[in-house]
């Protein structure tokens, strides 16, 4: 070979190896040797470029669950599955604390019963409850009220404890008749079927052994001492009872 051509032979070869030193991988390698960061390659993921649409954390990207449970605050309620979680507290059923089984008086045919229940919540004692079915009276209200008397012979007066006058059944202590339990109301069949709170006449269990009494007409819930309600239609005695059950019929708020 001759001198010309050896001498294009290395011109060719020179040429080569700068075109070679110029290419992707070799500008990486020179930007590592500068110091600088070294140029991303095609086939680097979007995540790990931080790509627009896909920062870190966000759901699918590596990582994501253990940074959310990092900054989530923490909760302060049990889990009801978890041992040691509270209960919900059962619900509490009324206690029958007491009945009276109502009997015609004289020519009347009123005859029923009533019940004397204890309402008890987690809280403590809630007011009486008295459930009152009767039947064989005629339509409209009636005066009911618990007299002093322990024979339906005898009724005597209103259950007065406090030497209160009469009342309704609404009216604060001392300002009502621990007896007075206003009115019913019978239906266009002669029935009774109503359930009534008060929330004196349980603070005193004295009104068990008593008579309660239905009177043949309405309570005025004013005229001194019983009302004007009329004559008893029908009576029964209070007797204890110690078994529990359900309160039945709609409830009719009554007492204060």
């Amino acid at each position: 070979m001759d001198s010309k051509t050896s001498l294009r032979c290395l011109a060719l070869i020179g040429v080569a190896a700068v075109v070679v030193g110029c290419g992707p991988d070799s500008a990486g390698r020179q930007g590592d040797a500068r110091g600088g960061a070294p140029q991303s390659r095609p086939s680097e993921s979007g995540a790990a470029r931080n790509q627009p649409g896909q920062p870190p954390g966000q759901p699918g990207s590596p990582g994501a669950a253990d940074r959310d449970a990092a900054v989530r605050p923490p909760t302060t309620e049990p889990n009801p599955a978890a041992p040691g979680a509270a209960a919900v507290p059962p619900a509490t059923q009324p206690q029958l604390m007491a009945r009276a089984e109502i009997q015609p008086l004289g020519d009347h045919m009123t005859r029923g019963v009533i019940e004397f229940q204890q309402s008890l919540s987690p809280a403590g004692s809630g007011p009486l409850v008295i459930h009152v079915t009767l039947m064989g009276l005629e339509a409209g209200p009636h005066g009911m009220h618990v007299h002093m008397g322990t024979d339906c012979t005898a009724p005597g007066t209103h259950l007065n404890p406090q030497e209160a006058p009469h009342g309704p059944a609404n009216a604060a202590s001392g300002a009502r008749h621990l007896g007075d339990l206003g009115n019913v109301t019978a239906d266009a069949s002669g029935m009774v079927d109503e359930t009534l709170r008060d929330s004196l006449l349980g603070t005193d269990m004295s009104f068990i052994g008593k008579v309660i009494v239905v009177h043949e007409g309405q309570d005025d819930l004013s005229t001194q001492p019983d009302g004007s309600s009329g004559q008893p239609i029908g009576c029964g005695v209070i007797e204890a009872a110690g078994a529990d059950i359900l309160s039945r019929g709609p409830t009719q708020d009554r007492g204060v």
